[in-house]
């Protein structure tokens, strides 16, 4: 079996279960209030080479892996407090707190000595114990190892019974002598960890498999196991249970089905595959069947771009199988099938193919080269395909919902079935631009890194803000534009953003300013934006225009925020994330960015109280008004709406923050505004209950229309209303 099969999937086999050197303590809250919603993630030069190899050893290291009973620590590990890591940083270590109070980042040595390995870097959380607010028993396990500039890099996950625990992860990274030097952690703080053994054994899941199955399937028992199964970023514990495939057709070999069934006898699915496993407890969902009989042949094109011709050269794949082409790349493994029938009819794969080489839909074709050239970018950066190990890419045309209906849109759909999967819209032209289709590739690396996904307010919007970053220097890197003001979509014809001016796309600069969207916890329900994931992307995205414009070199940025990337976890928020950019500052040698990174933090208000700086920025031509809630529950199924007395429509809206108070941001404008709240049953806002306004004596909430107040707005004024209760 090839080194590429053998990624995470392998690795989350093993229950990697350590003990702690020290007492247990009580059972505290989760960390940011975890939500385990997986979301796709949207978008509101230098010729590709198929030989050309890396000039660096791969970023990516496959030889870290788990143990089930690591040999005993001799050292005693003293538990530290902030003084003691302070102390062994002559008072320069960074050291961030999330919501619930617990240490999420440390920039600055934690351990007293050097460490070996994966598991041996675990030693050095045990001293954290208190600090990171871990029970005994669940610390977690290693996924994959990198190494850049020097630096090695280790990232772990947490598992509950027989999952992982979706988006708890942990970052550990060690400085060029090997000392534990970076801590980012997403690790929940909740867990009571137990093992439940599985309810059926080997046999009995066989059973469930021919009982579903039926008859003309024979069941081979030496490959039955027990293995895991990936599904976007979670990934479930199960048996994994080989049969023949009496369907297999002519157009690929795929003599094999694998089934997953779960420990307690439900069956999960079943894929089509080339492979039967070896020996060892990998999974192999046989997508390099796909390829293995394609022939490629460079085919050159030329289409209409945004008014102009495009020529670019692709390859094009005959399968001689059935005498079709494909638009299919063997050698960097992306393939283009129908987006409808793998979403919506269980991952069936339906691929693009024709009797005719010369002959595709122009979105096809700029799709399929755009992600052929994020690919390339990648690789020459040492991260092949978005898991950095050649993950098959899965290109999926005609993006739509269920009921057919074409979504005017572009996506990251995560991972399922061992395909990295994108969705592609033939109702637009975002396929033309290599800075979208690079913002989408860049989810998908972007997740791997982090093992996890939380969109929704600053986590998302940072998530966007790196693809936005690494979309825009994909484009530049590879010769695709000649934009210098660094735009998003420029070539497909529909500009979203720009990085060089916010505010020309309506995004924010600073916390608190007209354009911000405050998050809050319905963000994480899909509330506006998902708590403003695609507009407050800027408070980052940004950062990068200002580092560019300050002499930082195009390759010295993409080096950076590539070790930036890969050293932060799901719930970093930008707290942690300045922390996080001091950091690959100082490890990859660009320390001398450092007090651009302080002085635009601060311009940007993105340090400190997030909700009080909202609340208290007053904004010239604008007037803020803050509404307090009674309470945390009533803040949570509410929504303020501020209407125009003039217009008689809407003109803004907010939920409450996470302190409970909801801040809108009105224009002043010469009309006059009346306030309602919205109080709905419940957070998911589908019914209502009630319906108050802001009445005329300005000292509370009424239900009579007679005594709705309107009201003038003045500039740069802030007013808090009576508790709405």
């Amino acid at each position: 079996m090839d080194v590429r099969r053998k990624r995470l999937l392998a690795l989350l086999l093993v229950l990697s279960v350590l003990g702690a050197a020290c007492s247990k303590k009580e059972t505290t809250s989760s960390k940011k209030k975890k939500e385990t919603t997986y979301e796709k993630h949207k978008m509101s030069t230098t010729e590709p080479s198929e030989t050309e190899e890396p000039t660096e050893p791969s970023q990516r290291d496959t030889s870290v892996r788990p143990v089930a009973t690591p040999s005993p620590t001799p050292e005693v590990i003293p538990i530290l407090t902030e003084q003691d890591i302070q102390a062994m940083n002559n008072n320069s270590a960074i050291i961030v707190r999330n919501d619930d109070g617990y240490v999420s980042t440390i920039v600055g040595r934690f351990f007293h000595r050097p460490v070996s390995d994966a598991d041996d870097a675990i030693n050095a959380i045990k001293g954290l114990q208190t600090l990171l607010g871990l029970e005994t028993g669940y610390f977690p396990f290693a996924v994959y190892g990198a190494t850049y500039e020097g630096c090695t890099y280790f990232t772990y996950q947490q598992l509950k019974d027989d999952s992982t625990v979706l988006s708890a992860t942990l970052k550990i990274a060690l400085d060029q002598e090997g000392y534990p030097y970076v801590l980012q952690s997403s690790l929940a703080t909740n867990l009571d960890y137990t093992i439940t053994p599985p309810t059926i054994d080997e046999a009995q899941a066989e059973q469930v498999v021919l009982s579903r199955m039926g008859d003309g399937y024979t069941v081979y028992s030496q490959y039955t196991k027990k293995t895991s199964f990936q599904y976007e970023y979670n990934a479930e514990h199960c048996f994994q249970v080989y049969t023949n495939n009496p369907s297999a057709g002519i157009s690929f070999d795929m003599p094999y089905i694998v089934h997953f069934v779960d420990f307690d006898g439900n069956y999960i699915r079943s894929y089509p595959t080339g492979f039967l496993p070896d020996d060892s407890q990998f999974v192999d969902y046989g997508n390099e069947s796909y390829f293995k009989d394609m022939q490629p042949t460079d085919m050159t094109f030329t289409i209409d771009r945004n008014g102009e011709d495009f020529t670019f050269t692709v390859p094009i794949s005959y399968n001689p199988n059935d005498g079709m082409y494909y638009l299919a790349d063997p050698s960097r493994k992306i393939i283009m099938a129908d987006f409808y029938e793998f979403v919506y009819n269980n991952d069936n794969l339906v691929f693009k193919c024709q009797a005719s080489a010369n002959s595709w839909p122009d979105n096809y074709l700029a799709t399929y080269y755009n992600y052929i050239l994020a690919y390339d970018f990648y690789k020459k950066f040492n991260i092949e395909s978005t898991d950095g190990f050649g993950m098959p890419i899965l290109i999926l045309m005609g993006y739509c919902d269920q009921n057919g209906t074409p979504v005017n849109n572009a996506c990251n759909m995560g991972v399922t079935a061992g395909w990295s999967l994108f969705g592609a819209a033939e109702c637009n032209t975002y396929g033309y631009s290599l800075d979208i289709l690079g913002h989408e590739f860049t989810h998908g690396v972007t997740n791997y890194c982090r093992q996890g996904s939380i969109y929704a307010n600053e986590y998302g919007a940072i998530n966007e803000a790196f693809s936005d970053i690494m979309g825009n220097m994909c484009e530049m890197y590879m010769g695709e534009t000649t934009d210098t003001t660094w735009l998003m979509g420029e070539t497909s014809g529909n500009v979203c953003r720009s990085m060089s001016n916010p505010y020309e796309y309506n995004q924010p600069m600073y916390v608190g300013d007209q354009n911000y969207l405050p998050p809050s916890p319905l963000g994480l329900r899909g509330y506006r934006d998902n708590g403003g994931v695609h507009v407050n992307n800027s408070l980052v995205s940004h950062l990068c225009y200002v580092l560019y414009q300050s002499g930082m070199p195009l390759e010295d940025l993409i080096r950076f925020f590539l070790c930036a990337i890969e050293m932060h976890t799901p719930w970093a928020d930008y707290d942690d994330m300045y922390a996080i950019f001091v950091a690959a500052a100082q490890m990859s040698g660009y320390a001398q960015i450092v007090p651009v990174i302080d002085e635009y933090w601060q311009a940007a208000q993105m340090s400190g109280d997030r909700n009080i700086i909202n609340e208290t920025t007053p904004v010239q031509g604008y007037q803020k008004i803050n509404i307090p809630f009674a309470s945390s529950d009533l803040a949570s199924r509410c929504v303020v709406l501020v209407f125009s007395y003039y217009g008689q429509n809407e003109i803004t809206e907010a939920a409450a923050q996470s302190d409970g108070v909801a801040t809108v941001t009105v224009p002043v404008n010469g009309d006059k505004i009346w306030i309602e709240v919205w109080e709905f049953a419940d957070s998911s806002l589908s019914s209502i209950v009630s319906q108050k306004a802001y009445n005329t004596s300005m000292s509370g909430w009424t239900t009579d229309p007679y005594e709705m107040g309107v009201y003038d707005i003045e500039s740069g004024d802030i007013h808090t209303t009576a508790t709405y209760s």
